[in-house]
């Protein structure tokens, strides 16, 4: 690790980095132990299955729309010790209550108030960057914390199901609570700056920060570029992965473990996009990087529709669309984010990263529902490739916009000079 990447792991950001480190390792992986105790241990339906599938995603918006504004208020060191060290203790109900007769009901209980506070202490982590890396070296401190998230996606499924196997119900969840406990203990030492406040009489309410924070994301020229076309894409995207589920499996023959290999290649990816972020990617212009990113997240899969050939052929093929598609979504992140949190003000930062995440999340179930009815209705071939032509029509636009911007990004973007390809510099034109 060399130049402003490997500086950012110094000081405060460091022992915030570890901080998420513990957090994220505990979080990714209850994630996946829970379902697993539910199927292998309590024998539960498919739709309790479900339903705890669902959490997963409700508690981001509710947590968003409640807390959206109390970041910028409330001592984020006391959030995340309490979220963390909540955590901890919630899992603790699991091997006390796990022979009980409403084993079930706690189990529901657990991945509830799990998933509020994670969507919580992560809310809270989109607004300390700023406050502990400078402006220069943000690109490659956001790049370090994708680092981490993403190698969680990779590694938490393995590590859940090894857990679960070696552990089982009583003891697995202890290692996760003890987890949860570190990064609540090393919150209690983080030092983060407080931000200035504005006039109470002027500063919402904190149930009503986040509507604030949507309305400033979508009046700021940039920013609405780049949160429209996070709605769109997420929204497209699931409707794309849903089919492909369902084309893998029903057209294509493969098995789900087969299908779940092919998708964990793209979390392969998303540690390579956050390596190339926080390094070579860190010094590329945001302009860049953004249409770049955007471009292989949004193109590839069209190799999902033209896939043809043996099984095994079709497995690589849908393997390195996610993996291509998993690099290219991680170099956006890493920049999209950065250029969010320099160009909303400090006091601000916290609704507006709720209104983003509510915003930005929101269409996922929408898509899910969207591409589940068109596989039905059109066929499963004929949905994916509409989904697919959608996603690149969006790219189009998208490309169109940031190109307008530049300018403006260039400016808000320290040390990220805009140039082409080629090297020349770019002239006004015309801003994800």
């Amino acid at each position: 690790m060399s130049g402003a990447a490997g500086r950012v792991l110094t000081g405060p950001f460091l022992r915030f980095w570890l901080i998420q480190v513990c957090a994220q390792v505990g979080a990714k992986v209850a994630l996946l132990f829970l379902p697993l105790l539910a199927i292998s241990g309590y024998g539960v339906s498919p739709a309790v299955l479900g339903f705890l599938g669902a959490l997963q995603y409700f508690p981001v918006v509710v947590v968003a729309l409640l807390f959206g504004g109390a970041f910028d208020r409330w001592d984020r060191r006391t959030c995340f010790a309490a979220a963390f060290l909540g955590n901890s203790v919630t899992l603790l109900l699991v091997p006390l209550y796990g022979d009980g007769r409403h084993r079930v009901l706690v189990l529901v209980g657990v991945c509830t108030v799990m998933g509020c506070l994670v969507a919580f202490a992560d809310l809270c982590a989109q607004t300390v960057p700023p406050d502990l890396v400078p402006p220069n070296r943000l690109v490659a401190a956001n790049g370090r914390l994708e680092f981490v998230y993403c190698l969680c996606q990779v590694g938490a499924p393995g590590a859940a199901g090894l857990l679960y196997d070696r552990f089982g119900a009583g003891p697995g969840p202890l290692v996760i609570s003890a987890l949860c406990l570190a990064a609540g203990l090393l919150s209690l030492g983080l030092r983060i700056p407080r931000r200035p406040v504005p006039d109470s009489g002027r500063q919402p309410r904190v149930r009503a920060a986040t509507l604030s924070g949507a309305g400033f994301l979508l009046r700021h020229p940039v920013l609405r570029v780049t949160t429209v076309q996070a709605a769109v894409f997420n929204g497209l995207e699931q409707a794309v992965l849903t089919i492909y589920l369902l084309l893998a499996v029903r057209v294509w023959g493969l098995s789900p473990g087969a299908v779940g290999l092919t998708i964990t290649v793209g979390g392969v990816g998303t540690v390579v996009g956050a390596m190339a972020a926080g390094g070579r990617g860190g010094r590329m212009s945001t302009v860049r990087a953004l249409v770049v990113g955007m471009g292989l997240a949004s193109l590839t899969p069209v190799l999902l529709v033209f896939a043809r050939g043996s099984r095994p052929a079709l497995m690589t093929t849908a393997s390195i669309a996610f993996l291509v598609y998993g690099y290219g979504m991680t170099l956006y992140n890493v920049h999209a984010v950065s250029l969010r949190q320099l160009l909303t003000p400090p006091q601000r930062l916290g609704s507006v990263s709720a209104a983003y995440r509510l915003l930005a999340f929101g269409p996922i179930g929408l898509g899910a529902l969207l591409g589940g009815w068109a596989g039905g209705v059109l066929g499963l071939r004929v949905s994916i490739t509409l989904f697919v032509a959608l996603l690149a029509l969006a790219f189009a636009v998208f490309t169109v916009f940031v190109l307008r911007m530049r300018a403006a990004v260039a400016t808000a973007m320290p040390d990220a000079p805009v140039t082409e390809p080629g090297g020349a510099p770019v002239s006004p034109a015309h801003p994800l």
